[in-house]
């Protein structure tokens, strides 16, 4: 299994000694998509930790940002979380906002990535405007259908072995319900809290860097990037938290 966190911070976890199972393999980043501009994708933004992309997010509300609890794993902690809406470019250009706290969900297991998704509350609100929007989540009864077009942005890795992009990139991609996903991945590893999206053939996918940011199918954000095998790969799709299955955690920090 690996998560989809920018792997430059993977690497100075290692030679900063750290150990931790959950981030040995790091794999995901857009694969197979284009270059995107903000005004296409308001809503999401890039997580930086101590300056340095690691993951990508969805503004919930001017307030709160939507992302994957496995971004903030021990190793992260102690330092500087910041997010930034607004801007094609990782590094330059938008608002970027401080984070005041980060509550991920109780039940996360950061060995199967079950329950893969964390609030940000924003040390001082962002500005709505011209690249900058809220996204509207799923319902709790939604379902998803085989095949359903959704889109996912990122800074991601654009190849398995490549690395971070500075252009905001996008793909459409076929979802895959959670029972069809379990014949990729097997029925333990894909729970009830994740779908998928991807092609039996490969070459469209989330990766590296964009753990965190917002699956979107029919203008509702209806997963988080959460983890995948090798980017691309056929038979190996991304896997998504499901929103639909986490949105009272959500709904129990962010009032709407």
């Amino acid at each position: 299994m690996f998560s989809r966190t920018n792997t430059v911070l993977l690497f100075t976890f290692l030679f900063s000694g750290c150990c931790s199972s959950s981030f040995s393999g790091i794999q995901h980043r857009i694969v197979g998509g284009q270059a995107a501009n903000i005004t296409q994708y308001p809503y999401q933004v890039s997580i930086a930790f101590d300056g340095e992309h690691g993951c990508g997010g969805s503004i919930l509300t001017v307030k709160f940002v939507l992302s994957a609890a496995h971004c903030f794993a021990s190793e992260t902690k102690g330092k500087r979380v910041t997010v930034r809406a607004g801007s094609s470019f990782r590094t330059t250009g938008g608002q970027v906002v401080a984070t005041k706290s980060i509550q991920t969900h109780a039940s996360f297991n950061a060995d199967t990535y079950d329950y893969d998704v964390a609030v940000l509350e924003l040390a001082s609100s962002l500005t709505l405007g011209t690249g900058v929007a809220t996204i509207k989540l799923t319902s709790a009864s939604s379902k998803i259908a085989n095949g359903q077009v959704a889109s996912v942005a990122g800074w991601g890795f654009t190849s398995n072995d490549g690395e971070v992009s500075y252009q905001l990139q996008a793909v459409t991609l076929p979802l895959i319900t959670t029972q069809n996903c379990r014949k990729y991945y097997g029925t333990k590893a894909v729970t009830d809290r994740m779908i998928c999206a991807g092609y039996g053939a490969g070459g469209k996918d989330s990766c590296i860097g964009d753990s965190g940011g917002p699956l979107v199918s029919n203008g509702l954000q209806v997963g988080i990037v959460s983890w995948g095998d090798v980017c691309g790969q056929a038979s190996t799709p991304g896997v998504y938290t499901q929103i639909s299955s986490v949105l009272s955690f959500i709904q129990g920090i962010v009032k709407f």
